[in-house]
């Protein structure tokens, strides 16, 4: 017999940025790795154009590369692998890695696992703090310096990197709004009986 699922609030933060970027998201302890790659991408606004992967204690979970010469195929496969294997309660964390080349972390921390409310959709956003890293900007150190242009916007290249990032990039502002709507977006079950 199968176990009941269950609904995990996560607590997830980019790691090396101050102030903090987080998010609190409710999901299903049957999402997979790759449903759960997904949340990440619609909670940080990133458009999933590159490489990832999770860890847990000592193990990665990633997909096969498409673009290897020698594709291996994953010891454990994201797509198979829920997050009920392998988080069971408050505390219980891992870590997501995206773009390997901009080289982001994600932590991931259980805060509270309960049963699924009848009438919500899941995976849902409760809160943020701040916007998601602009994807293609260069990891933590272009962070950083997409920041510092922000407020020093006189020399060419500051003002360079503010077009690179729109006149619309506000790293201070987290929509909540625009975040739920790439929840309700995603390919997986939204109402849990």
């Amino acid at each position: 017999m199968a176990s009941a699922v269950r609904i995990y609030r996560l607590h997830v933060a980019v790691e090396h940025i101050a102030p903090a970027i987080w998010r609190e998201v409710e999901v299903p302890s049957n999402m997979t790795l790759t449903g759960l790659h997904g949340v990440m991408q619609a909670l940080m606004g990133w458009h999933d154009a590159h490489l990832w992967a999770f860890e847990h204690n000592d193990q990665r979970f990633e997909p096969a590369d498409p673009d290897a010469s020698a594709p291996l195929q994953p010891a454990v496969d994201p797509d198979q692998l829920t997050l009920g294997t392998l988080l069971a309660s408050r505390g219980d964390g891992l870590r997501y890695n995206y773009d390997f080349g901009d080289d982001w972390w994600l932590g991931i921390k259980v805060v509270s696992v309960g049963k699924p409310q009848p009438k919500l959709r899941y995976p849902r956003c409760l809160a943020g703090e701040r916007a998601g890293p602009p994807e293609d900007c260069g990891g933590p150190p272009g962070f950083e310096e997409l920041l510092a242009a922000r407020k020093n916007s006189r020399s060419r290249q500051a003002k360079e990197l503010l077009a690179w990032a729109g006149p619309d990039w506000d790293p201070e502002k987290f929509d909540l709004t625009l975040t739920s709507k790439s929840l309700a977006a995603l390919p997986a079950p939204r109402r849990l009986h």
